[in-house]
Protein backbone atom coordinates (compact mmCIF):
# COMPACT_ATOMS: atom_id res chain seq x y z
CA UNK A 1 0.00 0.00 0.00
CA UNK A 2 1.29 3.24 -1.04
CA UNK A 3 1.81 6.21 1.94
CA UNK A 4 0.17 9.53 0.75
CA UNK A 5 2.33 12.27 0.51
CA UNK A 6 1.13 16.02 1.96
CA UNK A 7 1.54 17.22 -1.71
CA UNK A 8 -0.85 14.47 -2.60
CA UNK A 9 -3.40 15.63 0.13
CA UNK A 10 -3.29 19.35 -0.96
CA UNK A 11 -3.78 18.21 -4.98
CA UNK A 12 -6.33 15.85 -4.07
CA UNK A 13 -8.51 18.87 -1.75
CA UNK A 14 -7.97 21.75 -4.75
CA UNK A 15 -9.47 19.01 -7.28
CA UNK A 16 -12.66 18.22 -5.31
CA UNK A 17 -13.11 22.11 -4.40
CA UNK A 18 -12.59 22.92 -8.52
CA UNK A 19 -15.37 20.00 -8.94
CA UNK A 20 -17.30 21.51 -6.36
CA UNK A 21 -17.51 25.18 -7.88
CA UNK A 22 -17.97 23.69 -11.59
CA UNK A 23 -21.27 21.52 -10.15
CA UNK A 24 -22.34 24.61 -8.71
CA UNK A 25 -21.72 26.56 -12.03
CA UNK A 26 -23.50 23.86 -14.29
CA UNK A 27 -26.94 23.56 -12.27
CA UNK A 28 -27.18 27.37 -12.01
CA UNK A 29 -26.67 28.72 -16.03
CA UNK A 30 -28.98 27.00 -17.59
CA UNK A 31 -31.63 28.03 -15.10
CA UNK A 32 -30.41 31.56 -15.79
CA UNK A 33 -31.23 31.33 -19.77
CA UNK A 34 -34.01 33.31 -20.81
CA UNK A 35 -34.63 34.86 -18.18
CA UNK A 36 -34.73 38.43 -17.20
CA UNK A 37 -34.72 40.72 -14.40
CA UNK A 38 -37.85 41.28 -12.66
CA UNK A 39 -39.24 44.53 -12.91
CA UNK A 40 -39.64 47.21 -9.86
CA UNK A 41 -43.42 46.70 -9.98
CA UNK A 42 -42.84 42.97 -9.54
CA UNK A 43 -40.37 42.76 -6.94
CA UNK A 44 -42.75 45.09 -4.74
CA UNK A 45 -45.73 43.01 -5.83
CA UNK A 46 -43.84 39.88 -4.48
CA UNK A 47 -43.30 41.21 -1.25
CA UNK A 48 -46.55 41.94 -0.55
CA UNK A 49 -48.57 39.51 -2.76
CA UNK A 50 -51.65 41.07 -1.12
CA UNK A 51 -51.67 44.23 -3.59
CA UNK A 52 -52.28 44.30 -7.43
CA UNK A 53 -49.25 45.09 -9.19
CA UNK A 54 -51.03 47.70 -11.40
CA UNK A 55 -52.09 50.06 -8.20
CA UNK A 56 -48.58 50.08 -7.63
CA UNK A 57 -47.07 53.58 -8.30
CA UNK A 58 -43.45 54.63 -8.66
CA UNK A 59 -41.79 57.41 -8.62
CA UNK A 60 -41.62 59.37 -11.82
CA UNK A 61 -45.34 57.58 -12.75
CA UNK A 62 -48.13 60.05 -13.62
CA UNK A 63 -50.37 60.77 -10.79
CA UNK A 64 -53.93 58.58 -10.93
CA UNK A 65 -56.37 61.57 -11.30
CA UNK A 66 -58.09 59.46 -8.41
CA UNK A 67 -55.24 59.45 -6.21
CA UNK A 68 -55.79 60.87 -2.82
CA UNK A 69 -53.78 63.69 -2.03
CA UNK A 70 -50.71 64.15 0.10
CA UNK A 71 -51.16 63.76 4.05
CA UNK A 72 -51.48 67.60 5.96
CA UNK A 73 -48.10 68.39 7.48
CA UNK A 74 -47.84 67.91 11.40
CA UNK A 75 -49.82 70.36 13.32
CA UNK A 76 -46.50 72.59 15.05
CA UNK A 77 -45.07 72.31 18.27
CA UNK A 78 -46.81 74.30 20.98
CA UNK A 79 -43.46 75.49 22.00
CA UNK A 80 -39.97 76.00 20.86
CA UNK A 81 -36.72 76.91 23.02
CA UNK A 82 -34.78 80.40 22.39
CA UNK A 83 -32.17 80.74 24.54
CA UNK A 84 -32.68 78.36 26.94
CA UNK A 85 -36.17 79.70 27.07
CA UNK A 86 -39.39 78.18 26.29
CA UNK A 87 -41.66 80.06 23.89
CA UNK A 88 -45.13 79.32 23.05
CA UNK A 89 -47.04 79.44 20.27
CA UNK A 90 -50.59 77.98 21.34
CA UNK A 91 -51.35 78.66 24.73
CA UNK A 92 -54.53 78.15 27.05
CA UNK A 93 -54.82 81.65 27.68
CA UNK A 94 -54.21 84.51 25.57
CA UNK A 95 -52.23 87.88 26.97
CA UNK A 96 -54.27 90.73 27.24
CA UNK A 97 -53.13 94.53 26.05
CA UNK A 98 -54.12 97.55 28.23
CA UNK A 99 -57.78 98.01 27.25
CA UNK A 100 -58.05 95.07 25.32
CA UNK A 101 -57.63 94.38 20.94
CA UNK A 102 -59.42 97.29 20.25
CA UNK A 103 -56.94 99.38 22.20
CA UNK A 104 -54.04 97.95 20.38
CA UNK A 105 -55.28 98.54 17.36
CA UNK A 106 -55.57 102.13 18.41
CA UNK A 107 -52.17 102.19 19.52
CA UNK A 108 -50.68 101.23 16.12
CA UNK A 109 -53.21 103.80 14.31
CA UNK A 110 -51.83 106.68 17.12
CA UNK A 111 -48.40 105.87 16.72
CA UNK A 112 -47.89 104.76 13.02
CA UNK A 113 -47.04 106.93 10.56
CA UNK A 114 -46.91 106.19 6.76
CA UNK A 115 -43.42 106.31 5.41
CA UNK A 116 -42.92 108.94 2.53
CA UNK A 117 -41.51 107.23 0.60
CA UNK A 118 -43.93 104.10 0.72
CA UNK A 119 -47.04 107.24 -0.32
CA UNK A 120 -44.87 108.03 -2.95
CA UNK A 121 -44.06 104.80 -4.62
CA UNK A 122 -48.04 103.97 -3.73
CA UNK A 123 -46.98 100.70 -1.53
CA UNK A 124 -50.22 99.26 0.19
CA UNK A 125 -49.94 95.76 2.11
CA UNK A 126 -49.50 94.53 5.42
CA UNK A 127 -46.38 93.50 7.24
CA UNK A 128 -46.48 90.65 10.01
CA UNK A 129 -44.48 91.22 12.72
CA UNK A 130 -43.61 88.45 15.17
CA UNK A 131 -42.51 89.15 18.56
CA UNK A 132 -41.73 87.19 22.08
CA UNK A 133 -44.19 88.24 25.01
CA UNK A 134 -42.09 87.65 28.34
CA UNK A 135 -43.38 86.13 31.44
CA UNK A 136 -43.44 89.82 32.67
CA UNK A 137 -45.47 91.51 30.17
CA UNK A 138 -42.50 93.22 28.02
CA UNK A 139 -41.97 92.63 24.05
CA UNK A 140 -38.61 91.54 23.06
CA UNK A 141 -37.31 89.91 19.60
CA UNK A 142 -39.68 91.82 17.14
CA UNK A 143 -38.62 90.34 13.76
CA UNK A 144 -40.45 90.89 10.08
CA UNK A 145 -42.33 87.54 9.62
CA UNK A 146 -43.56 88.97 5.96
CA UNK A 147 -42.72 92.35 4.65
CA UNK A 148 -43.81 94.79 1.61
CA UNK A 149 -40.57 97.33 1.53
CA UNK A 150 -37.60 98.35 3.98
CA UNK A 151 -39.43 101.51 5.07
CA UNK A 152 -42.84 99.83 5.90
CA UNK A 153 -40.90 97.13 7.73
CA UNK A 154 -38.88 99.32 9.65
CA UNK A 155 -41.99 101.80 11.00
CA UNK A 156 -44.02 98.17 11.54
CA UNK A 157 -41.16 96.87 13.93
CA UNK A 158 -40.71 100.72 15.77
CA UNK A 159 -44.25 100.68 16.29
CA UNK A 160 -44.27 97.25 18.00
CA UNK A 161 -41.37 97.76 19.85
CA UNK A 162 -42.42 101.05 21.24
CA UNK A 163 -45.57 99.07 22.62
CA UNK A 164 -46.59 99.48 26.10
CA UNK A 165 -46.20 96.56 28.62
CA UNK A 166 -49.26 94.17 28.54
CA UNK A 167 -51.56 93.71 31.28
CA UNK A 168 -51.65 90.22 31.34
CA UNK A 169 -49.18 87.25 30.09
CA UNK A 170 -50.43 84.14 28.21
CA UNK A 171 -50.95 81.22 30.61
CA UNK A 172 -50.50 77.38 30.11
CA UNK A 173 -51.82 74.83 32.61
CA UNK A 174 -52.02 78.03 35.24
CA UNK A 175 -48.54 79.28 35.07
CA UNK A 176 -47.57 82.37 32.92
CA UNK A 177 -45.38 81.37 30.10
CA UNK A 178 -43.71 83.61 27.21
CA UNK A 179 -45.66 83.76 23.96
CA UNK A 180 -44.98 84.07 20.05
CA UNK A 181 -47.27 86.69 19.67
CA UNK A 182 -47.77 87.90 15.75
CA UNK A 183 -48.97 91.30 14.65
CA UNK A 184 -50.31 92.49 11.35
CA UNK A 185 -49.70 96.47 10.44
CA UNK A 186 -52.13 97.54 7.71
CA UNK A 187 -50.26 99.84 4.77
CA UNK A 188 -53.63 101.25 3.48
CA UNK A 189 -53.40 104.72 1.52
CA UNK A 190 -56.37 107.09 1.68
Amino acid sequence: MKTLTITHLISIFRSMAIMTVLTVVVAIVPSCIGKTKPTEKETLGAMNPAVDIDSIALRGDPVPSDAPGPPPPPPPLPYKIYDDDTVWFRVDELPIFPGGSDALSSYIEKYFTYPPSAVKKKIQGRVVVGFVLTTDCRVTDARIVTGIDPDCDNEALRVVNSLPKFEKPAFVDGRPVAYHYTLPVHYVLQ
